[in-house]
């Protein structure tokens, strides 16, 4: 089953280049990279450090090619469309962004290279658009769990679910959806984390 898709345009956030077709042809294709608009809900400010880990991704979610869901449980890609970074990647750069831009914790970054005090891990279950009778949404879907590095346990666990309508099935008119989405997940990330970080802290939480 094919899925008509249109090239998308010049955007502020893609880049035209080319690459090899499934099929073996050279096409040209769009490079997307979604951006934050949102900074975390205003809050108190935390003392303690966070490091956060690439979120783990089945190989259909772990690439730089982009899912659409036309009928239930089948996914395709859209052949014209790249993500800037493979998806797991992409969405780390945006969460440490999302915590940087809230203002709120003494230091966020990779796992690996930072004395943390808590860890964040996270799965990514679903970054796609679904086709569906009601029209066409962006999805974003994770896991993710609140490690404190003392105990080397896991504190809070929690998993985020985000939709957002668009314009339309082709990724240009999906494009602003998925960056509706992915700034909504982020700034509910950012806000639990803190929130859950803080308390176990505080209440002294093993």
């Amino acid at each position: 089953m094919s899925l008509p898709i249109r090239l998308a345009g010049l955007l502020a956030a893609c880049v035209l280049t080319s690459c090899a077709s499934l099929t073996g042809n050279t096409e040209p294709f769009a490079i997307y990279a979604p951006q934050l608009r949102t900074a975390a809900a205003a809050g108190p400010a935390v003392d303690w450090q966070l490091a956060i880990d690439t979120p783990l991704a089945n190989s259909a979610i772990d690439s730089t090619r982009i899912a659409v869901m036309p009928t239930p449980g089948v996914l395709q890609i859209y052949p014209a469309a790249r993500w800037r970074d493979p998806a797991p990647a992409l969405l780390r750069g945006l969460i440490v962004e999302g915590f940087e831009r809230s203002g709120r914790i003494l230091g966020v970054g990779a796992a690996a290279g930072l004395r943390a005090d808590f860890g964040l891990t996270l799965e990514l279950r679903a970054l796609q658009a679904e086709i569906g009778a009601d029209g066409t949404r962006a999805v974003v879907r994770l896991q993710a769990s609140l490690i404190n590095y003392a105990s080397n346990r896991v504190v809070a666990a929690h998993t985020f679910e985000t939709a957002a309508p668009a314009a339309g099935s082709d990724m240009t008119a999906a494009f602003p959806a998925f960056e509706t989405a992915l700034d909504t997940i982020v700034v509910q990330l950012v806000d639990w984390t803190l929130a859950e970080g803080e308390r176990r802290r505080n209440a002294g939480t093993r």
